[in-house]
């Protein structure tokens, strides 16, 4: 959620996205201020639901057992109230979770082989996303980076680098260490 409010076109993102999000109250906690505007995060979350864009969720005692192992597992298998609250709602609510932290998806996949987990640039780079916002992609993919420090797997900087351009990139912590490969 974080990245896709520091596009500073969450809305329209969802919206061109067409499916349905859920997010967990503790998750939605988590969200303090909107990167894009520094808003607050909780309006910003608050805007999303109102225009049905955000459905909000309340664990599930099932769910929630599972939040608490999450939480309260020994380091480093341990998991913030965010990622675990996400894990948990996608694993019973039949959804796929969409989580940019390592220790997340490796306590995923680690849990539950071959469950897919999206990264937040594969909804970014969806074909229903490019198309909606044709050439201001860039500036959608580079808000996400510089406002919200989103993190991008190896294999899709190539793409991330092409729409955002070299001088921008630059700019961009996140992706410091494709920028070293291609001095």
């Amino acid at each position: 959620a974080l990245n896709l409010l520091g596009t500073g076109q969450a809305a329209r993102l969802l919206q061109a996205l067409g499916r349905k999000v859920v997010m967990d109250e503790h998750a939605i906690k988590e969200i303090i201020f909107d990167p894009s505007n520094g808003a607050s995060g909780e309006h910003a979350i608050a805007a999303l639901t109102a225009a049905n864009l955000i459905t909000r969720h309340r664990l599930t005692t099932n769910a929630y057992e599972l939040f608490l192992e999450l939480t309260g597992a020994i380091p480093p298998d341990d998991l913030g109230d965010g990622e675990a609250a996400t894990i948990a709602t996608a694993t019973y609510a039949h959804g796929i979770p969409v989580i940019d932290e390592r220790k997340a998806r490796r306590i995923v996949s680690t849990r539950t082989p071959g469950t897919p987990v999206l990264h937040t640039i594969d909804l970014l780079a969806c074909p229903a996303v490019v198309n909606a916002f044709a050439h201001q992609i860039g500036d959608i993919v580079y808000g996400a980076l510089r406002h919200a420090r989103m993190r991008v797997p190896d294999d899709c900087r190539p793409w991330v680098l092409s729409v955002v351009g070299l001088e921008r990139a630059k700019e961009c912590p996140s992706l410091n260490s494709s920028l070293h490969k291609l001095r």
